[in-house]
């Protein structure tokens, strides 16, 4: 049988030797085994669940903790082999297909995932997560209609949300248009990760004056960054242990006006604390790249760049709200290191780079690539967050183009500083296509590294022009895919330009709109005081 920790499973042998232990039997291990599984403790836990194989080979609980302690070190090999042998123990287990559905995302498998979710679905069309993953799978596919895709997210609302706002209680908050009001944040992601680049200018920006502003952390992880956000705001909640209706009530305690969620439907979100309804405002912002589907959530943020005005407003049930310039604002780490110089004047040959997640590299994208990598061809492409499992696929694509197998690189998950540290090397960043970069694309123009984007007609495929025509960088922005093609190869081939814009992309980006907070602060509190005033002003019931 396969192990996932040899080497661990080697010391331990040498510093403990096995010595006779009473029988147990196998549901006596799955007991002992699921302890140690939740207690992180992985490696006596995968040993025991083998043991309870050994008893009963066909055990489907044992089969799927050994995929679930596979997926949670990202063996995903191992993780699809375990989940699939449970399936087949157990083929009604909506849980079970739920899982390997989501181990199939993570390799890029993003089609066979959703098939698996709607299989999950059909076996419990109440099972929440499963609706939650194949709505996000949707929004990664390319082939996935929007109207689809806003039918699913409705779907699904109707199903978990909407009933609860039926039983919401009104709100007695204070109807003063002008008063202070009490802002809340609610979000798991309070920490070193992508949100804290974006919500930390507003939070720390705040006109204390005329705004309140309480974060209600729904996260377990803490660290430096937790402890920094936490100083910006006001108030500051703990929510992890209450449950939804808990939590919802302490919101509603708090007397909050405007409540803004910050995931979508994105992990560990608490969107069922929304859909109770327990701020008389609701938005969404940020995090998700699409509708909640939800009757509670009133507003969604975003700009006229991402969501032209009549162009998208029928993919979403909230009402949008378009900040004056870019949505984002983006506060990059004080520990990123400095630019450095161009990569291709000291080699004499160009890196193209994606270091977006394996779930979004299309086939398309593959295409593109190979297509621009053909027409550079003493160029390399360096891949990042891209699983062993995932990696195949990518190889076989750029390779049966035309690409030579030498100048294809793939990283999965990099500690922070050795991702940072990547940059040194890349010239020119390719965006992906149905779901452009965020993060990723602010990171790169910080490092000094042009990106060229695929634009489309939705909000994820807008994302990357609108970050790119705040700086001042439109025209690296593609309608096409000729285009897209077009723009990278002609950026590669002038190296005078590559060179001016690596030297010069962080003064540009200091002199724009993604990074003045204050002016973003201020942006942000006019929309909330505009729909305060307009909520002040309706008819009470």
């Amino acid at each position: 049988m396969k192990m996932l920790f040899k080497s661990l499973l080697r010391n331990i042998g040498r510093a403990s030797p096995k010595t006779p232990l009473p029988a147990q039997t196998a549901e006596e291990l799955m007991t002992e085994a699921r302890a140690r599984f939740d207690a992180n403790d992985l490696v006596r836990a995968q040993l025991l669940f083998e043991e309870v194989l050994e008893l009963d080979p066909g055990h489907a609980d044992a089969l799927h903790f050994l995929g679930l302690t596979g997926d949670r070190v990202r063996d995903l090999g191992f993780a699809m082999e375990y989940f699939e042998r449970s399936i087949q123990a157990r083929p009604g287990d909506a849980v079970f297909h739920n899982n390997l559905g989501s181990a199939l995302i993570k390799a890029g498998r993003t089609e066979e995932a959703a098939a698996v979710f709607r299989k999950a679905l059909e076996l419990d069309p109440n099972l929440n997560i499963a609706h939650i993953n194949l709505i996000f799978a949707m929004v990664l596919l390319e082939s996935a209609r929007p109207e689809d895709v806003y039918a699913e997210h409705v779907a699904w609302a109707q199903i978990h949300a909407d009933p609860l706002l039926a039983q919401a209680r009104p709100h007695d908050n204070s109807r003063e248009p002008e008063r202070r009001l009490r802002i809340g944040y609610v979000s798991a992601d309070f920490r070193q990760h992508a949100l804290s680049y974006f919500i930390e200018p507003a939070l720390e920006q705040h006109d204390r004056s005329g705004f309140e502003v309480f974060c209600y952390r729904s996260g377990r992880i803490v660290d430096e960054v937790t402890e920094r956000l936490a100083r910006h705001a006001d108030q500051w909640r703990e929510i992890a242990d209450l449950d939804d209706a808990q939590a919802a009530e302490l919101i509603r305690g708090d007397r909050i006006d405007v409540l803004i969620d910050l995931s979508g439907h994105l992990r560990d979100n608490r969107l069922m604390v929304f859909a109770r309804k327990p701020a008389p405002i609701q938005l969404t912002y940020l995090a998700y790249p699409n509708t909640t589907g939800m009757a509670a959530m009133d507003y969604r943020i975003t700009d006229a760049v991402c969501d032209p005005p009549g162009m998208t407003e029928r993919y979403y049930r909230e009402t949008l709200i378009r900040l004056p310039r870019c949505m984002w604002c983006y506060r990059p780490h004080a520990d990123m290191p400095a630019v450095s110089a161009c990569p291709a004047q000291e080699t004499g040959s160009v890196t193209f780079a994606s270091m977006n997640g394996a779930n979004k590299v299309t086939e398309r994208m593959l295409s593109l690539w190979a297509r621009i990598l053909r027409e550079i061809p003493d160029a390399r492409i360096v891949l990042t967050t891209v699983p062993e499992q995932g990696r195949a696929r990518i190889r076989s694509a750029l390779t049966q183009a035309g690409v030579e197998e030498a100048r294809i690189s793939m990283h999965d998950f990099l500690p922070t500083r050795d991702f940072w540290a990547l940059y040194a090397g890349i010239d020119i960043l390719l965006d992906t296509f149905p779901m452009n970069g965020g993060t990723t694309t602010c990171e790169a123009l910080w490092l000094g590294v042009p990106v060229v984007t695929r634009s489309g007609d939705i909000f994820q495929a807008r994302a990357g022009l609108s970050i790119l025509g705040s700086v001042g960088l439109g025209e690296l922005a593609a309608g096409s895919d000729d285009e897209y093609v077009r723009l990278a190869v002609e950026l590669a081939r002038d190296s005078a330009r590559l060179a001016a814009l690596r030297s010069g992309l962080r003064e540009r980006m200091r002199a724009s709109p993604l990074t003045d907070a204050r002016g973003y602060a201020r942006a942000l509190e006019a929309v909330y005081r505009d729909i305060w005033r307009a909520w002040c002003a309706r008819p009470q019931h």
